[in-house]
């Protein structure tokens, strides 16, 4: 009966210590940026420091990515033509969805996905404007470019999307 519950107990801890490696591999493919960005009235700085962003107002930290995302980069660009920038972040989260799920999901997925978050920054206010959930694609690179968001996946394959009414839209 020990030996039943010693094995057991070894492959829980092999099967995890896989399960691990996977994620890791997956997260680390992409490395982090280390970035600093300044508004052009040098008010407000966003700082990556590997997977962590946080946006400082004349020096002071005021809004921090949460802990459980990890960044893979951001941009800050007038996404939604309203000649103010937004704070976009290229991130990496456990499930598909979060709190707000599609009535039809029951439970959100556990795996990490790639999502983009677009913010506001109004004085010294970070408020969500945008949030997607899964991408459904393995976003490498992204620039923002002539009004549009160009996304470049892990197979060469370029995207662009573009802010139409509310959120972003593939082209």
């Amino acid at each position: 009966m020990k030996l039943k519950k010693i094995i057991l107990i070894i492959t829980a801890i092999m099967i995890t210590a896989a399960a691990a490696a996977v994620i890791f591999n997956r997260l680390s493919v992409l490395p982090p940026v280390d970035k600093t960005v300044v508004s052009s009235d040098g008010r407000i700085c966003i700082t990556e420091n590997g997977r962590r962003i946080s946006v400082s107002e004349n020096g002071e930290v005021i809004w921090e990515l949460e802990k459980n995302v990890l960044a893979q980069d951001f941009l800050f660009a007038d996404v939604d033509h309203d000649g103010k920038d937004e704070l976009m972040i290229l991130c990496w989260k456990r499930g598909r969805y979060g709190k707000r799920r599609p009535s039809w999901v029951k439970t959100d997925e556990i795996g990490w996905s790639q999502h983009i978050y677009i913010y506001e920054i109004d004085g010294n206010v970070v408020r969500p404007k945008w949030m997607a959930s899964d991408i459904g694609m393995k976003a490498a690179s992204w620039e923002f470019d002539d009004g549009k968001l160009i996304i470049t996946d892990t197979d060469d394959v370029t995207t662009e999307w573009v802010w139409i009414s509310w959120g972003l839209e593939k082209l």
